[in-house]
């Protein structure tokens, strides 16, 4: 079967110091838009997942994964559903252990790789073949695009799975859900009436279920692409317009909104596209300016890019999974990228990820690292989770917390990470800076301190600062280097028969971030 090549990519086994609103707006709203507002206090963890391509089920970091398509969440179980493709599995992350909840280990291939098939059946007898996109209805019935199946199968509260549209032969048939033909479906969306939508991935079309018949909504591409001297093939397209004549190139994400109409994740197209369903429309929301577009001369797909900004001129590179936001806003799986982007007002922001870096790293969301994400799915209280694939993982991202009990008083508190360093000396800001007690902090950052001649030597491995108070001058010493001197913006000051130290020299040049939160009053100091 073709897999068509920017499918095959996303698919392929891949300092400062800011004043903010502080973490309690964060927490207090469940929407994203506190988020963009306190971005600086975004963190990412892995949720489940050690990165091994495998796999295990036990305890969620030791568990493993092929890289996983899809999260769901269950805001009642607070768990996930995760459809691991490679695995051949629907998989659930709750209360810390990971389980498998339907799909049966039918062995491997030649490369030792886990067989797929179609059957139908109880949850443990049941079978998938690259299972991906899920959805779940009012009735808590979850439904998956189980794309090289071309079929889209639902799994009942019973845990019973049928299928429901498709046969497991490629090709592109409406009529009756049991006659009608797919070509490897990557997303589904189901409405409040229970219609469903689905991604045809590459039929380049969105189809539609309902009352046991599928229909498709949009017009097939009849674009040929000549890619090499005597080399062609069938490629997707791009037209906004009228429902019926709209075209897409490889769509594979999908999203309702709280009108009922549908987000597109037009891949091919590097588009973010919109079906207003009463007006019979399609028009482009993010990626360029709609009903404008073309393509290269022998290109089967737009050209990716990155850039944040208003969302005509905003550039995504393979964005995947979407997941629309109680405050009318989108979360973009931006896959090669390797970002999750965030489109509201017309404008798109990165929330997660450094675009372009490949990685694995958790801690703050501006510093972290994904390898081609291509699922995201809102939790609440300003969280999501991430499909991480090619790090055979889950991520999750959401605003620091702060500490149990800590309120705004007179004194100002000092905090690293989620910890309170108790001390009987603290904080202090003279002239619009903050300064922290020396010993304190640095004993809990691994210094060690000593003092001569009334200087203070600050020492950690091979590297070594000399401060002095009233002097703006640090001497910075690295073993087998000439010393240099370190500039800062506010002198060390005594008091109490304490040295203080500006805040600020932590965040430049130990690499921490520090941040003050101002509704309870404290400095917050994390690794990056």
């Amino acid at each position: 079967m073709k897999k068509a090549g920017l499918l095959s990519l996303t698919l392929a086994a891949a300092v400062s110091f800011t004043t903010v609103g502080g973490a309690g707006a964060a927490q207090a709203e469940g929407s994203l838009d506190a988020l963009l507002k306190n971005k600086a206090l975004n963190e990412v963890h892995t949720f489940a997942g050690s990165g091994d391509y495998k796999l295990m089920n036990g305890a969620s970091l030791d568990s493993a994964f092929r890289e996983p398509r899809s999260v769901l969440y269950d805001a009642q179980k607070k768990s996930l559903l995760i459809a691991d493709a490679g695995n051949q599995l629907l998989r659930t992350v709750d209360k810390g252990t990971v389980n498998t909840a339907a799909g049966a280990e039918l062995g491997t291939d030649e490369y030792r790789l886990p067989v797929g098939a179609l059957a139908d059946g109880a949850s443990a007898q049941s079978a998938f073949h690259t299972p991906s996109g899920l959805a779940r209805s009012q009735d808590g019935t979850v439904y998956v695009a189980d794309a090289d199946n071309h079929a889209i199968r639902v799994i009942g509260p019973s845990g019973t799975v049928k299928t429901i549209a498709g046969n497991g032969v490629v090709g592109h048939t409406d009529g009756s859900a049991g006659e009608a033909t797919f070509h490897y479906p990557l997303d589904v969306a189901v409405n409040k009436d229970g219609v469903v939508y689905v991604a045809d991935t590459l039929n380049h079309v969105i189809r539609q279920i309902k009352d046991g018949k599928v229909t498709t909504l949009n017009a097939a591409s009849q674009r040929v692409v000549e890619y090499a001297p005597g080399g062609v093939d069938t490629a997707g397209d791009f037209a906004d317009g009228p429902l019926g004549s709209a075209k897409f190139n490889e769509p594979s994400g999908l999203a309702l909104d709280a009108k009922g109409n549908l987000y597109v994740s037009d891949t091919g197209n590097q588009r973010i596209r919109y079906i207003d369903f009463a007006s019979g429309t399609v028009s482009t929301v993010a990626g360029g300016e709609s009903g404008k577009a073309s393509y290269g001369a022998g290109a089967l797909y737009m050209e990716g890019g990155f850039a944040d900004g208003s969302a005509a001129g905003a550039k995504f590179h393979a964005p995947r999974g979407i997941a629309a936001t109680p405050d009318g806003g989108l979360l973009i799986a931006d896959s090669l990228n390797h970002a999750i982007r965030y489109l509201k007002d017309s404008k798109v922001t990165t929330v997660a990820g450094i675009a372009g870096e490949a990685g694995r790293a958790d801690g703050l969301a501006s510093t972290s690292e994904f390898n081609r994400p291509v699922d995201v799915e809102w939790m609440g209280n300003g969280s999501f989770s991430v499909a991480d694939s090619g790090n055979n993982t889950i991520r999750v991202v959401e605003p620091y917390r702060v500490p149990q009990g800590i309120k705004a008083a007179k004194n100002i508190h000092l905090l690293y990470g989620n910890s309170v360093i108790v001390s009987d000396a603290p904080p202090l800001t003279l002239n619009n800076s903050t300064f922290v007690p020396v010993r304190v902090l640095t004993e809990k950052l691994g210094f060690k301190v000593g003092y001569s001649s009334g200087k203070t030597t600050l020492t950690r491995g091979t590297v070594s600062y000399v401060v002095q108070a009233g002097s703006m001058n640090v001497v910075k010493s690295v073993e087998g280097q000439a010393a240099q001197t370190i500039k800062l913006a506010a002198s060390p000051v005594n008091k109490g028969n304490r040295l203080y130290l500006p805040v600020r020299f932590f965040a430049e040049e130990i690499g921490l971030d520090v941040q003050w939160l101002s509704d309870v009053r404290a400095v917050l100091i994390r690794d990056k």
